[in-house]
């Protein structure tokens, strides 16, 4: 079914930090001993590691907004949902890459996310910007 009103609102405020590139504050909604994986990149398993994750790539642009396209919400707190992230980067391009995600919640914090994108543009562009050869 569709989501709740209150998980749409808790994804749009958790990418509201995340855009914000508040690691403290995204990093609230993270249980001690969550997990995440990026497509076939091999597991992140805790908080702190997933933060500093998130937050070192983060820390190379300008910012990570993301728009929800669609949410439905499953028992057990399982969400799945699209959505469009628009990466601004250091150079003032924006670059907007659609996922797809799924995320279990427990207690109000995420205890497992997965995340099926193909950040490669992303990815170049930001290592063309480092080298120079825009």
């Amino acid at each position: 079914m569709r989501a709740s009103t209150e998980t749409v609102r808790l994804l749009t405020n958790y990418y509201a930090a995340m855009e914000a590139n508040n690691p403290r504050e995204f990093g609230s909604y993270y249980a001690e001993n969550m997990t995440l994986t990026f497509g076939n990149s091999p597991e992140i398993k805790g908080r702190d590691n997933i933060i500093s994750a998130f937050s070192d790539k983060l820390n190379e642009v300008v910012s990570l907004g993301h728009d929800l396209v669609n949410a439905w919400e499953e028992e057990g707190g399982i969400v799945f949902f699209e959505s469009l992230g628009r990466w601004t980067l250091r150079g003032g391009e924006v670059i907007e890459i659609k996922a797809a995600s799924k995320i279990t919640i427990v207690d109000g914090k995420f205890v497992d996310q997965r995340i099926y994108v193909d950040n490669t543009p992303v990815f170049e562009a930001i290592e063309r910007e480092k080298t120079g050869a825009i």
